[in-house]
């Protein structure tokens, strides 16, 4: 939706994201405006048969503002096209704006910490580390209530520098909160501060799939419950493939 970040030209920008490098080759839009989006759910719909649309954007300041065009957003979705919709936003100081999204309709929702190492996340997204555990824990716990288990989740990227018990700690500490941890493997982007780091190595994803999807089955979870979002998708990730339906 929004192809700018604030963090972009700062010290405080993730290093793993490259999403203004399309926008800077004149590959897409600064902003896609309500009306814009609603026409293209709505065509993808008829003619490509999509079933679910994830909205993804840069962190916007304030927030609030961003919360409220993006409301708007899948409030203009909905009324074109009967379609779930997954947003994916950084956690809101006050965890009462995110009632705006579902007012708005929304389905699911995404919540990305992407690391429970403090230490590795203040190195590789510093603003995410500057928030704290408390302020995702506060927001992934309003969402559940709104949303409901399994349909409010985080990525967890393996291949940051993290220990893999880390790793298998938060998925725990998420499934027990209703919050479906997402694991995916650390990818190199071209052109982000990131781009020569190799990504893990096959075997210990091998274990944290199998640790994740265990801790997600204890939990009654599973990606085909998700009713929209990257969990439902599974393209980078191949935690579905583990899952014991």
């Amino acid at each position: 939706m929004i192809q700018k970040c604030v963090y972009w030209n700062s010290k405080n920008r993730c290093k793993f994201c490259g999403i203004e490098l399309s926008l800077q080759a004149g590959a897409t839009l600064a902003l896609k405006t309500p009306r814009q989006l609603a026409e293209t759910a709505k065509k993808a719909r008829e003619t490509n048969k999509i079933k679910h649309l994830v909205l993804t954007n840069g962190a916007v300041n304030p927030s609030r503002r961003g919360i409220a065009y993006i409301a708007d957003c899948v409030r203009q979705i909905k009324k074109q096209v009967n379609i779930p919709v997954h947003v994916q936003i950084e956690p809101p100081e006050d965890a009462a704006e995110l009632e705006e999204f579902k007012d708005a309709g929304l389905d699911t929702i995404g919540l990305h910490i992407e690391s429970f190492d403090m230490d590795i996340l203040a190195r590789i997204a510093p603003a995410k580390a500057a928030f704290g555990l408390k302020r995702y824990e506060s927001a992934w716990r309003k969402a559940v209530q709104l949303f409901g288990p399994n349909q409010v989740s985080t990525f967890l990227i393996a291949g940051l520098g993290e220990r893999m018990e880390s790793i298998v700690d938060a998925a725990r500490f998420l499934g027990q909160a209703g919050v479906y941890p997402f694991l995916v493997p650390f990818r190199p982007i071209p052109g982000t501060a990131m781009a020569d780091k190799t990504p893990p190595d096959p075997d210990a994803m091998l274990f944290l799939y199998e640790k994740v999807s265990d801790i997600n089955q204890q939990n009654g979870m599973s990606s085909r419950q998700s009713r929209a979002g990257c969990v439902r998708c599974g393209a980078c990730s191949a935690l579905a493939e583990f899952e014991k339906w």
